[in-house]
């Protein structure tokens, strides 16, 4: 009698794997855009970006727990938890590659540094 209907219990595994595909997502543009960028990193930078990959993978694995078995309530509830997590750590990574964006690197142009390469081509 208190099982969930197959529409409600496949909107909440479906809204799950969204979750966890946009988690999958920011996690792989997150380290993408830092094997791509070519300007200086300080730590702080690196410490928010470490942050937000941990509190990223904690809303994948609480989405992953918010689309298993069990009562309705509890794993809606998980999904909510994800997803405020997911927009935590996303923000999180925004932050940190705006950081990187607004560094200025402190070598001269003759550097051999493909910036500076880019730069006198």
């Amino acid at each position: 009698m208190n099982e969930p209907t197959t529409i409600e219990h496949d909107g909440g595994v479906r809204s799950a794997r969204l979750l966890v595909n946009w988690n999958l997502a920011a996690l792989g543009a997150g380290f993408a855009w830092f094997a791509y960028i070519d300007a200086p990193i300080t730590d702080a930078a690196m410490w928010l970006f470490a942050a937000a990959v941990l509190v990223l993978l904690l809303s994948l694995i609480v989405a992953l727990a918010g689309g298993e078995g069990g009562r309705p309530a509890p794993r809606a509830r998980a999904r909510r938890v994800a997803a405020l997590l997911f927009m935590a750590g996303l923000t999180m990574l925004l932050a940190t590659a705006t950081a990187t964006l607004n560094l200025k690197g402190t070598g001269g142009d003759d550097d051999d540094t493909p910036t500076a390469a880019a730069s006198h081509a």
